[in-house]
């Protein structure tokens, strides 16, 4: 069941919205708000119990853009807006669609066919030797531990980076790092990075490349990383 809020200061798109996902199967709209100050007090309190937000851009009190920052919210995110020059810097914040108002039933669903293509949920079950199997509402997806370069937090999701895709799995970093037992190869480098050794070119007391992506290394984990090398 995928659980949304809505936040925008137009009771017609949010009576919109909330229609369409009325009748839209495996949907629940948990809150909708107008008062952008009070759908950031909410998904402050909330973000664990929430998958998906509709997020308007342009309100009176603080703009979505704004509400995101403050609330530090990691997960997937439709925004709507009737602006379409705010459509760049819509994906800039990692939203799986932009939603044009107005729109339509149809794309309304195609909204929702991004989030399914971008958002896919680990099965705690599925840990088996070197591969680990990732879910959407119904495709299970392998994945080989050796194809993975690194793991990125955010918030209540982690984003997995591998040869030729990257997923976004509701987790939380230590829960991924507490399946990785037995995988000498990964290590945490960061509250927020871990990494797979076979991906890293370089590094130094900052910073590691990893499969060309320049990765943060936390003080606490220097000492790790460098234990987990040989030097000649």
């Amino acid at each position: 069941m995928t659980k949304c809020i809505i936040i925008d200061d137009d009771p017609a798109t949010i009576q919109v919205l909330s229609f369409y996902i009325s009748k839209t199967k495996d949907m629940i709209l948990n809150a909708s708000f107008t008062d952008a100050i009070e759908g950031l007090s909410y998904l402050l309190e909330n973000k664990s119990d929430i998958d998906l937000i509709y997020l308007d851009i342009e309100m009176p009190e603080m703009n979505g853009f704004e509400i995101l920052k403050h609330s530090q919210y990691g997960g997937s995110l439709i925004i709507i807006s009737a602006n379409k020059e705010h459509a760049i810097s819509a994906f800039e914040t990692n939203a799986c669609y932009y939603l044009s108002k107005p729109f339509s039933y149809d794309n309304f669903l195609r909204g929702l066919e991004k989030y399914k293509e971008k958002t896919v949920k680990i099965d705690p079950e599925s840990y088996s030797g070197d591969f680990i199997f990732v879910k959407d509402d119904r495709i299970f997806k392998k994945i080989l531990f050796s194809e993975i370069a690194y793991c990125e937090g955010k918030g209540d999701y982690i984003s997995i980076k591998c040869n030729t895709q990257s997923y976004m799995i509701k987790s939380t970093i230590g829960n991924f790092v507490d399946k990785l037992t037995g995988h000498a190869e990964f290590v945490q480098v960061h509250r927020s990075w871990v990494v797979n050794l076979h991906f890293l070119t370089d590094f130094d007391n900052d910073t590691a490349v990893v499969a060309g992506k320049i990765i943060p290394i936390g003080a606490k984990y220097r000492d790790q990383l460098k234990n987990s090398v040989k030097f000649l």
